[in-house]
């Protein structure tokens, strides 16, 4: 499982905190320091939630104050999140630590987990000398362990390209929806790159990545994607050959936005949903999105239920003034509407569906040209069972 530990130039180190105030045990590691053995230009998005977690307040000042950083320090486990003063100087403390502790500055923070409880910071300590003490030791599969909190499986992604590497981790599971979701992402190049072209790459690879997923529509606090370069391995990126580097990074970030999907708390199946024919690209964004904010739609998609009236009609609410009779719909390729209702078998539909992994479902607007995709996943028994018993 190759990711950020991969490539050159980036440390990664894993530590044990005990850092969530539960009553079930957890060996897990739960601390996550990566180091840029050079200062490493930054580029970041976060969460557009007005609430937003402490991490989040301090990296946005970071990445804005300065160009380069030589790290970055997570946790799970708790998002130091509505917690005021003193969540902003635990987070401040989080990155002198670390600073402390490797001579470096300055680092990025990011947590993710329980809302509303304060750091423990004395274990929060140990953890993070334990993760520095390990640097270079972690695999990018253990860096995305470290991470996770609902998640049932590390989520790693990879790129090479002609001189240079893009590698990527990610956590999230639940609370998924742009912008952007209870997701964490720690991506990374040994590509030399200035910060404008590097944020430039990386918002247009968020929005057809992580800006395109949603398992329960609900946004985060702590929503954070940090984009490192440290130039390690000579290859300069500039407009002339941008193209093959912003390819390999939507590679990577749309790797683990599906991945993120596929591990929806409870889900089955990963639903794609294609809106082609639509007049703009924001219209077909709205359309495909409200089919897959639709609980009707996912818990149809649970039941292998080919129901296209919940579909037609999610499409519909959509505000984008489509019309009913040139709308058409298929669901695995099988015709299910055209204005009206088609002669399908439906045995046929619900066999796709119960052996499909992955559910495609296709609206042709037939009102231009414009088109976009969206990924979302079914709602089972378990999300709820999940989410009932998240805090204890």
């Amino acid at each position: 499982m190759k990711g950020i530990a991969d490539v050159k130039g980036f440390l990664c180190g894993t530590g044990k905190g005990n850092i969530k105030n539960t009553l079930k045990p957890s060996n897990k590691k739960d601390i996550l320091v990566i180091v840029s053995e050079k200062p490493a230009t930054a580029a970041a998005v976060f969460t557009t939630n007005d609430v937003k977690a402490a991490p989040v307040k301090l990296s946005q000042k970071l990445v804005k104050a300065y160009e380069k950083v030589h790290g970055i320090v997570a946790n799970s486990g708790n998002a130091n999140a509505c917690t005021g003063e003193r969540g902003m100087k635990d987070a401040e403390t989080m990155a002198k630590i670390c600073q402390n502790l490797t001579g470096k500055s300055p680092f990025l923070v990011a947590s993710t987990g329980v809302i509303g409880e304060f750091l423990p910071m004395d274990r929060m300590e140990k953890g993070i000398e334990e993760a520095v003490e390990n640097l270079g030791k972690a695999t990018s599969k253990e860096a995305a362990q470290a991470i996770m909190t609902t998640d049932t499986f590390p989520k790693t992604a990879f790129f090479e390209g002609k001189g240079f590497t893009i590698g990527g981790i990610a956590k999230g599971a639940g609370m998924i929806d742009p912008a952007m979701a209870t997701m964490l992402s720690f991506i990374a190049t040994d590509a030399e790159i200035d910060k404008k072209l590097l944020e430039k790459a990386l918002r247009e690879a968020n929005e057809i990545s992580f800006n395109a997923i949603t398992v329960d529509g609900d946004m985060s606090t702590n929503d954070t994607v940090f984009f490192l370069a440290n130039g390690t391995s000579g290859k300069r990126i500039t407009e002339e050959n941008y193209g093959e580097f912003l390819d390999g990074l939507k590679e990577v970030m749309k790797s683990l936005a599906y991945q993120i999907v596929k591990d929806g708390e409870g889900a089955t199946k990963v639903v794609r949903i294609k809106v082609i024919g639509a007049r703009t690209k924001e219209e077909a964004r709205k359309v495909a999105r409200k089919i897959a904010l639709s609980p009707l739609v996912k818990t149809a998609v649970f039941g292998c239920d080919p129901n296209w009236g919940r579909i037609i009609a999610a499409a519909g609410s959509a505000g984008v003034k489509l019309v009913e009779e040139k709308t058409e719909l298929k669901i695995g390729g099988y015709l299910l509407f055209k204005g009206t209702k088609t002669d399908y078998d439906e045995t046929v539909v619900h066999k796709y569906m119960k052996k499909s992994e992955e559910i495609v479902i296709e609206v042709n607007l037939n009102l231009g040209s414009a088109f976009f995709e969206y990924l979302t996943c079914d709602f089972s028994y378990e999300y709820v069972k999940i989410n009932a018993e998240y805090r204890t």
